[in-house]
């Protein structure tokens, strides 16, 4: 089985279709989301699909959005980015299930309880619900694909392993990358345990420093109000610099010497993807998921102790790669499978 092309799947769409497409974002504001809506926009930018409709734009998911855009007509495929599939529209359903918390293992939801939304097990049920309607479930990793038939195996045969679109940097950084300083790109939920993973951080950044010498700093995309929110004490190394643009992340990505990425539950994850399109080294967990995405660039640690983070990170500081000759996120070829091939010039 290929899981770069399907689960029991050929990977393959329908024969297409060369009628109207409507493609629905809502809910595409930050995170992962965003940044997929900016690669579906600058693939539309540059292919001419006029029979594409994207719909939902700054919109939130609502129950009342979700019934109106079922009553938009007829179309030959329609694609919900949003995990939430289509229910009724005629033609061939997409889906793309991107968030891990609709598919919880057990011991996670025992670890996590009652940190979760009490809204999240009423959004489980429809999200779960509209994937059996569709044709084609698409998810960003083979990990994620786990988590899904794990809750729902009779998915498998519409099952389809595809890694989110994401161009190649358009240059190198004009100037040199500063060699003490790593970036550490978070959301901070209740459920992540951010305020743990990140205090392991500033333990293995403190300690390394106090070995080398060097003077290592962590920039870190949240508040220091939500880390102190979250339980997160004084820290020594974390330079907290508030949530950011993808356009202010990439100055960052820019700056940094090496990326660290400490989340535990990940249905992608575009900063894994991005360090490795740059060539950047990325120290995280030695998981499969974060094997699959970051690839060549991973400088892994197997256990969440200071002394392994530590270690891991001067092993990336002292460690240079080689960008890839083919992207693995090529954009339009995620966009061309998923829209149908556009239409070739008279």
């Amino acid at each position: 089985m290929d899981v770069t092309t399907g689960f029991g799947t050929t990977g393959t769409p329908p024969p297409a279709d060369d009628g109207p497409v409507l493609v629905d974002c809502a809910g595409a504001r930050m995170g992962g989301a965003l940044r997929f809506l900016l690669e579906l926009d600058g693939h539309l930018a540059r292919v001419e699909r006029p029979n594409v409709r994207v719909i939902g734009r700054d919109r939130p998911i609502t129950a009342t959005w979700l019934a109106r855009r079922e009553r938009l007509g007829r179309f030959a495929r329609v694609i919900s980015l949003n995990n939430v599939g289509f229910a009724a529209t005629a033609g061939s359903r997409y889906v793309l299930l991107r968030n891990p918390l609709h598919f919880l293992r057990p011991a996670e939801l025992e670890l996590i309880g009652t940190r979760l939304d009490s809204r999240m097990a009423r959004q489980t049920r429809i999200v779960r619900q509209a994937a059996r309607r569709a044709d084609f479930v698409v998810v960003p990793a083979a990990s994620m694909a786990e988590r899904v038939l794990d809750a729902v195996p009779d998915l498998v045969s519409r099952l389809t392993v595809r890694p989110h679109p994401l161009s190649m940097p358009q240059a190198a950084p004009a100037q040199p990358r500063e060699p003490h300083l790593l970036l550490c790109p978070v959301l901070f939920s209740p459920w992540k345990a951010m305020a743990t993973l990140l205090r392991l951080v500033d333990q293995a950044v403190t300690t390394l420093a106090a070995e080398t010498g060097a003077d290592l700093r962590v920039v870190v995309t949240a508040t220091r109000e939500e880390a102190t929110a979250d339980g997160l004490g004084p820290t020594g190394r974390l330079d907290f610099v508030g949530r950011l643009t993808p356009q202010e992340l990439t100055h960052h990505q820019n700056r940094c010497r090496a990326l660290i990425y400490p989340t535990r539950i990940e249905s992608f994850g575009y900063p894994l993807a991005e360090a490795r399109l740059a060539a950047l080294p990325v120290v995280a967990r030695n998981i499969a998921h974060n094997r699959d995405i970051a690839g060549p660039v991973l400088v892994p640690y197997q256990r969440e102790e200071p002394a392994e983070i530590a270690a891991a990170i001067h092993r990336a500081l002292n460690t240079t790669f080689v960008p890839e000759p083919v992207n693995p996120f090529d954009p339009d070829r995620y966009f061309n499978w998923l829209l149908g091939a556009p239409e070739k010039a008279a």
